[in-house]
């Protein structure tokens, strides 16, 4: 029983002396009265009840029920800086995985293999790298512009061969007419050592 909610009445009577409180009520049976005792509850349960709602409040730092209520709530934590790293790390995967693709796709194009394979097998290339020239590594870094809606070649990687010298091949090409079947003219196309000194692949 909640003593906030108790009528005034009941509530002088459990404020009574310690022990059991009667109930009683009289009815008149074969020309006697007898008399029946309930036993409805104990001053001292009610005391401790009331001292336990009590200490509820206290422990919520509540003085009344209103107060518990009407109390204002926390502002929502902001996620404005969690929102601008997300947004500043997702630029900047985007940006070089854009990067790292277009370079594959230069490294795997048809000009670059085309150039390699040449030079390759250039007799004056092999006397001075060696054989099996190839790429320095196994993404090289393709300089340039290969695009065949343009007309234009234009790229340059580091190559090496079984000698260990590094080389730079460089190849610039134009495409003569608009057509994509047109003829095209290598303007440019050989390999440079370390000391500038540059071999003709054409």
């Amino acid at each position: 029983m909640n003593p906030l909610t108790t009528p005034l009445s009941f509530r002088r009577i459990l404020a009574g002396s310690p022990g059991r409180l009667l109930l009683c009520r009289s009815t008149r049976h074969g020309g006697r009265y007898m008399r029946a005792s309930t036993a409805y509850m104990s001053t001292q349960g009610a005391a401790a009840a009331a001292a336990n709602v009590q200490q509820t409040w206290e422990a919520a730092n509540a003085k009344n029920p209103a107060f518990a209520v009407e109390r204002e709530l926390p502002l929502p934590k902001s996620h404005k800086r969690e929102i601008a790293i997300f947004v500043v790390v997702a630029a900047v995967t985007w940006g070089l995985g854009s990067v790292v693709a277009f370079n594959y796709q230069r490294m795997t194009s048809t000009p670059v293999t085309a150039a390699l394979f040449t030079a390759r097998h250039n007799e004056k290339v092999r006397e001075v790298l060696g054989s099996q020239l190839n790429f320095t590594s196994a993404f090289p870094w393709i300089s340039g512009d290969i695009s065949h809606l343009k007309g234009v070649v234009d790229f340059e990687f580091d190559v090496t061969g079984s000698k260990g010298v590094v080389g730079r091949l460089v190849l610039k090409s134009r495409r003569l007419s608009s057509s994509q079947n047109g003829e095209w003219k290598t303007i440019e196309f050989y390999v440079e050592m370390p000391d500038g000194r540059r071999i003709d692949c054409n």
